[in-house]
């Protein structure tokens, strides 16, 4: 039962996540004004009953009620990955600070991944949350050694930032160190590379294998999925500290 409600909370904060990722860059409306949810096509109320996590995307077939829109799939992704994750948690973590903490983690580092997507920005207040989560299980755990690996990736991302001019903001700095609080050295290491070579594929293939120091790419959505998966998989695993290497 507690699982269950796991899951449906995870959807209902999901739900509000998309809220976030279409709100939180325009400059015209803000989280809370209007009150309400509405359709970005037509403008109409969306009520509650059209409204449901998960559910109410099905029912209505992806499409708005009234002016019969398709609704991006994002949306309903969004709601399914983040009530996912919070029940994989709920499995992962017996400590409920960590439990807690990821959870707050992962919604940040989804809206991250679909803002980063659509503006190329990555919102300061996203990145203090993944920050504030991570001091938490930072402490929960080894702090020096969480410290530590903060530090290391905002060195290795900030070089990358001064070598790969224009093409990596701050945000995706910030977003690093900010993993680096959450995970721990070998994690910390293993995010890096991965979400670098990630990248460089990406950049790679989007400019049809040209290179491109100049080349602008949306970093935070490897960072995130890089960071998150490895945090899972480490936590499960139980690398820390040096036991990766060995």
């Amino acid at each position: 039962m507690w699982h269950i409600l796991i899951f449906i909370f995870g959807a209902i904060i999901g739900s509000f996540l998309n809220v976030v990722i279409y709100r939180l860059p325009k400059e015209e409306v803000t989280l809370w004004n209007p009150p309400y949810s509405f359709c970005p096509n037509c403008k109409k109320k969306i009520h509650w009953f059209d409204n449901i996590p998960i559910l109410s995307y099905i029912l209505l077939k992806g499409k708005c009620r009234y002016c019969g829109w398709r609704i991006p799939i994002r949306y309903f992704l969004v709601e399914v990955v983040n009530a996912s994750g919070y029940l994989l948690n709920s499995f992962v973590f017996e400590d409920p600070f960590k439990m807690i903490s990821s959870c707050l983690i992962l919604s940040a580092l989804i809206a991250i991944t679909f803002i980063d997507l659509d503006t190329m920005l990555i919102p300061d207040s996203l990145n203090l949350l993944v920050l504030v989560g991570g001091f938490v299980i930072a402490f929960r755990s080894s702090f020096l050694e969480h410290f530590l690996s903060s530090l290391f990736a905002l060195f290795m991302f900030l070089l990358m930032y001064r070598i790969y001019k224009g093409g990596m903001g701050m945000g995706d700095v910030f977003l690093a160190g900010s993993l680096g609080m959450m995970l721990g050295f070998f994690p910390t290491i293993l995010t890096v590379l991965t979400a670098s070579f990630s990248g460089i594929i990406y950049a790679l293939v989007k400019n049809k294998g040209k290179v491109d120091m100049k080349l602008k790419i949306p970093f935070g959505p490897f960072l995130a999925t890089s960071g998150y998966i490895i945090f899972i998989l480490s936590n499960i695993l139980g690398w820390s500290g040096w036991q990766g290497f060995f």
